[in-house]
């Protein structure tokens, strides 16, 4: 849960309802609000899916559809400001999307607000600033065209937000807090993600911290300039549609940005509004209970929805809406979840257990081993750490998962890596699809250890192989992440069936371990 805290007092103006039916409205929408006894602050708890609600003004806006059905339609104008990427950047933040808002009157509540919306944001949606950074700058003091490219670390000079005097970016990441914080993400590279301007002025190191000069909103500010990047166009993208309608409800003017890439150009904010196709006998179906389709309608602009003409469009900053039972989830809040009689389902479905590998299954928990389950998505990064490929996955919507997975053995060592402050000894197993020349099912195991030795190793291996009424031999061959002489394909009946070895110091090392790793993935 993300926790949204403010003083009634100072912000109630914008609800425009008293404190208790503030709270109550809160919680009938899906966002528990309690009240601290002792200083009279509101603790809002709000789902991690609803992220146009971590600012106090989102929640305000909830609010007044939940009551007065009415709500506003965000629009953006046409922009004269330019973006230029650099195709430097593809391999550390590839991506970067842009708006400009004028006519801004802030105070210190609204910057307050703003930067809470900010921060949310940042540790939610982006990860804590592993999937996009957000950048919010004073557009007086910025020269366009801009250009989005990557510099020496030593040459990357500028005052940082909070600092007396000018550093280099080595610099900034060892005694800047967000340095400190946020380094770690840019910190391997040969070169740094920054922001200049036309005069060369640099605005931010990306995904640290902003300019002293050309990075600081204050109450003065009237007109800014909005960056935010990162390594998943999808996220950026939802997290610049939260920002800009944040300050449209503010009272500013939105207008577009033309984004120049090495091949393609793009103008954002979009703030498309799509359509929703709902069937009314769907609904009926997920709820349980007959609406009409004019109280359904009403249900839903009580949610937010636009409504135009019989048609029902979502908002551009609900991010959460991914199918059509989100819509119905949000028709279930408004008729309210205490109104629904509760029914024995006229269905029965048995289950039944999986016993297509239940041999090896048996035999790998009478060992001692405890079984794991991975995904089969992964990326390239981490199936070539181990010499491995991959099929690609078209349109991927995340980096971490870009293909299908050719072997197990990574996976597996992800999942010791995380569990490496675990008690010893440590013995996984997950029976899985990868997906190579053909799809096929393997087996792998991994095996944990202080002074672990290759014959008891092996020797798991063997009752594996001798359960299933097969023969084999260790045939000694190099591979990029075991260890000579260790290092082995299993060969059964003349062909080689899968890997088995121990893992080299120095790839362990990276992954944090401490003791030997035997591993093994054989085709079943």
């Amino acid at each position: 849960m993300v926790v949204v805290e403010f003083d009634y007092n100072d912000f109630g103006e914008i609800f425009g309802i008293d404190k208790q039916k503030t709270i109550d409205a809160l919680t009938e929408i899906g966002a528990p609000t309690e009240v601290d006894p002792e200083t009279g602050k509101l603790f809002v708890e709000v789902t991690p899916n609803r992220p146009d609600w971590y600012s106090v003004l989102g929640l305000a806006r909830a609010i007044k559809s939940y009551y007065s059905a009415k709500n506003e339609k965000y629009s953006v104008g046409p922009g004269e400001w330019k973006v230029i990427v650099d195709k430097k950047v593809q391999n550390i933040r590839p991506y970067t999307v842009n708006a400009v808002i004028k006519g801004l009157e802030l105070d210190d509540l609204k910057i307050r607000d703003m930067v809470l919306l900010q921060e949310k944001l940042l540790a939610t949606l982006g990860r804590r600033v592993k999937r996009f950074g957000i950048g919010i700058y004073p557009l007086d003091k910025i020269k366009f065209p801009v250009r989005y490219t990557t510099m020496k670390p030593k040459d990357i000079v500028y005052r940082p937000l909070g600092f007396s005097k000018k550093a280099n970016a080595p610099e900034i990441l060892k005694t800047h807090p967000k340095g400190q914080d946020y380094g770690y993400i840019i910190e391997e590279y040969d070169e740094f993600p920054v922001y200049i301007d036309a005069d060369n002025e640099i605005m931010a190191l990306i995904p640290v911290v902003n300019s002293e000069e050309t990075g600081k909103v204050d109450e003065k500010t009237k007109n800014i300039f909005i960056e935010v990047s990162g390594n998943d166009i999808i996220g950026v993208k939802q997290a610049l549609n939260v920002l800009v309608c944040h300050f449209i409800d503010l009272g500013g003017k939105v207008y577009d940005v033309e984004v120049e890439y090495e091949n393609e150009k793009i103008r954002t904010p979009d703030l498309e509004y799509k359509k929703v196709d709902l069937k009314m006998d769907r609904v009926a179906g997920v709820l349980g209970v007959e609406i009409k389709e004019d109280e359904m309608k009403k249900m839903l602009e009580r949610m937010g929805y636009l409504i135009d003409k019989n048609n029902i469009y979502i908002q551009p900053y609900r991010t959460d809406i991914l199918a059509d039972v989100d819509v119905i989830e949000d028709i279930a809040i408004v008729y309210g979840y205490n109104n629904f009689k509760p029914t024995v389902p006229d269905f029965f479905h048995p289950g039944k257990k999986n016993t297509e590998h239940a041999a090896v299954d048996n035999l790998m928990k009478n060992m001692g081993f405890v079984e794991i389950c991975t995904p089969i998505l992964t990326n390239k990064e981490t199936l070539s750490l181990f010499g491995y490929d991959g099929i690609d996955v078209l349109n991927p919507q995340t980096k971490e998962y870009t293909r299908l997975r050719a072997a197990i053995i990574p996976n597996m060592v992800e999942v010791l890596s995380r569990n490496r402050m675990r008690g010893l000894p440590q013995k996984l197993y997950e029976i899985g699809r990868i997906v190579g020349g053909e799809e096929e099912v393997h087996l792998c195991f991994a095996m944990v250890d202080k002074g672990l030795e290759f014959s008891v190793a092996r020797g798991s291996l063997q009752t594996i192989i001798n359960g299933l009424g097969e023969e084999f031999e260790l045939k000694e061959t190099k591979n990029g992440f075991f260890e000579s002489p260790y290092s082995s394909d299993i060969i059964i009946n003349g062909k080689k069936r899968g890997v088995f070895g121990k893992l080299k110091k120095e790839v362990g090392d990276g992954f944090g371990f401490e003791f030997p790793v035997f591993l093994c993935e054989i085709s079943i």
